[in-house]
């Protein structure tokens, strides 16, 4: 199961009943640490069911039976044969959720009124959202990606199947003469070999052709497009489409026995360089901001604002500690504490869950080179919306 935003909106208004909110995050292997993987949960589990007793005030066999269903969890195969980079557990009133994600977590156990989503949200980042288009002689394909997912999207009814199917339709006396030279699609004539203004015809035609569907898709989209070509393709299409948030950077190559997986990986190898731009100038957008009133670094200031839909953008480094503290809406005030209470949460969480669930935007800001641009201390800030 893949979280997304539907599983978001369920977690975030869901209050502690009878028992607390028990969020668990652990990092896990793709493959080859079953073992090790199964350990780091149980050794998480106790940790929880320590926490349980002494925050909750649960006696040991009560928090044991409300953990059961995360201890079952141990005897499922098919879960831990195909993990990916992490694993993040949701347990409370009525409620038990896993999700397999590939996000590098950092081990965190979270008992309190309500669940810890912070780590999740770059899942659901819509600052990250771009296009790949794959294509080739004998192929095109079309997608919709972020950093850490890809959707192909349909688009046969919109596009030629293939240069030999362009062609047809442009001349269908030309079609006569060419056949399928093999498994990649590519097409020759009989009889007469083709000139060079030729060949640069039937390509320039195809991804006229190509571009033509496409838009009829996109002309009221704005997100960047990335190319999967080699290059003589690549280099026509751009100069040929008339959508103008085409990059100039492609993956260079035949992309036509890649599959969803490989072309994510090298399509993001060339979007996070994109995006990493224009993060470094979001971040000196907080510079101004700050100056002019329009933006904090206070928590007392930040929370208040994220809670009423200030926050246009918020950054928190990635490997911030928690923040333990406490709103009150009465008062619309925010009081810190030095270690967890009974009524503390992690202002972070509820800044950060706060902020996008009213429509703006969290970067977490990673410090393994993922973002180049690092939050200074103190480690979250944001820029309002007036």
């Amino acid at each position: 199961m893949f979280f997304n935003l539907e599983n978001f909106n369920a977690l975030k208004n869901r209050q502690a009943g009878t028992i607390p909110c028990v969020s668990i995050y652990i990092p896990t292997h793709r493959a080859g640490h079953v073992q090790e993987d199964k350990i780091r949960f149980k050794n998480a589990l106790a940790e929880v069911k320590s926490k349980l007793q002494t925050k909750a005030g649960m006696h040991e066999r009560e928090a044991e039976g409300m953990l059961k269903p995360a201890y079952d969890l141990l005897n499922l195969d098919s879960l831990w044969f195909r993990l990916s980079d992490g694993l993040a557990v949701f347990i409370g009133q009525d409620l038990f959720e896993y999700y397999p994600v590939p996000i590098d977590l950092n081990p965190l156990n979270y008992v309190s009124d309500q669940f810890y989503l912070l780590p999740l949200l770059p899942l659901l980042n819509r600052k990250d959202r771009f296009f790949l288009l794959a294509l080739s002689r004998g192929d095109v394909r079309f997608f919709e990606g972020h950093q850490y997912s890809i959707t192909p999207v349909k688009i046969s009814d919109l596009v030629p199947e293939n240069i030999q199917a362009a062609l047809a339709l442009e001349d269908p006396e030309k079609s006569l003469q060419m056949r399928n030279a093999g498994p990649g699609g590519a097409s020759v004539f009989h009889g007469h070999g083709l000139h060079k203004d030729q060949q640069n015809w039937q390509v320039e035609k195809y991804c006229r052709m190509v571009d033509d569907g496409l838009m009829t898709m996109l002309h009221d989209e704005n997100a960047p497009m990335l190319l999967a070509a080699v290059d003589e393709l690549a280099s026509v299409y751009q100069k040929v489409s008339r959508y103008t948030h085409v990059l100039d950077a492609h993956v260079s190559g035949n992309p036509e026995n890649d599959d969803p997986v490989l072309l994510h990986e090298k399509a993001w190898g060339k979007m996070q360089a994109y995006f990493q731009k224009d993060l470094i100038q979001q971040q000196a957008q907080f510079e101004t901001a700050q100056a002019k009133g329009q933006g904090t670094s206070s928590l007392k200031e930040l929370v208040p604002a994220a809670v009423h839909g200030r926050v246009e953008t918020l950054f928190i480094e990635k490997n911030t500690p928690l923040c333990w503290g406490a709103y009150n809406e009465n008062t619309n005030t925010v009081s810190l504490h030095d270690t967890p209470g009974p009524a503390s949460v992690c202002l972070h969480n509820l800044a950060a869950v706060r902020a996008f669930d009213q429509g703006g935007t969290v970067v977490q800001v990673d410090d393994d080179g993922q973002h180049s641009a690092k939050v200074a201390s103190p480690p979250m800030r944001a820029v309002f919306r007036y």
